[in-house]
């Protein structure tokens, strides 16, 4: 049964759809085999399991999907801009296969740093998409205090730090990148918003659902929310 904040979003999605307007900065790309590749990304202590569930879900929508993990052991323990260079690989090595112009990033929690630093920082801009990052902690997040003694990467995504003041700084989002970024309200540092992107709660779309960090990637409602983004509608889910 739906709500009637539910189903007044879906009216508007519907009217959206027959007025050819969109939600957000992208615009329509075409479908099937048109579609740019996609880089599923993981963040800190990344679950490998969910992230494939994630790659896996995409690539029976019909794109062509991969993914990777941070760097460090465990993923997302070395500094981030040593990430930032493992997607600029990823990401090159995905252009060589499918001889695509242009590659879609979808990161989770800290993969969102690392490709915006690619993006940013490391020439990215010419060859990404769409830009998705959902679960991240723009600003940063006190728990990366917690293991910061040992890990460079968390010294990084401790908020003020070094590298977070640079990736911050304006423009956040380089002008001209479609960029989203996506978070659940039962979550922490993730819902602060990043600058030049569309942000988007699963709540705003599920009233009262409850999503924990950890099941972002498998959460199906969000799933919905990547693949209107990466086709450039306007953005929808059944709540599932």
């Amino acid at each position: 049964m739906y709500s009637l904040m539910q189903i007044a979003r879906i009216g508007v999605v519907l009217f959206c759809a027959a007025t050819g307007l969109v939600v957000g900065h992208g615009t329509a790309v075409a479908e099937g085999g048109d579609r740019d590749p996609v880089l599923v990304i993981g963040g800190i202590y990344a679950d490998q399991a969910r992230l494939e569930s994630l790659r896996g879900w995409l690539d029976a929508r019909g794109y062509s999907a991969f993914s990777m993990v941070l760097a460090g052991n465990p993923t997302g323990t070395a500094p981030i801009s040593e990430s930032a260079q493992a997607v600029a690989d990823k990401v090159a090595d995905i252009r060589r296969q499918t001889g695509a112009r242009r590659v879609d990033l979808v990161g989770h929690s800290m993969g969102g740093l690392a490709q915006r630093a690619y993006v940013k920082f490391l020439g990215g801009l010419d060859s990404v998409g769409t830009y998705i990052d959902y679960g991240t902690p723009e600003q940063g997040d006190d728990l990366g205090t917690v293991c910061s003694e040992v890990s460079p990467g968390c010294q990084d995504l401790v908020p003020g730090s070094a590298f977070l003041t640079r990736l911050n700084a304006d423009p956040a989002v380089p002008p001209g990148l479609i960029a989203y970024h996506f978070f659940s309200e039962n979550a922490g540092a993730e819902k602060n918003s990043l600058p030049g992107a569309t942000n988007a709660s699963i709540q705003s779309f599920c009233p009262g659902r409850t999503v924990s960090h950890g099941q972002e990637p498998i959460d199906g409602a969000l799933q919905q929310l990547i693949d209107s983004a990466l086709r450039g509608a306007p953005l929808a889910t059944d709540c599932p």
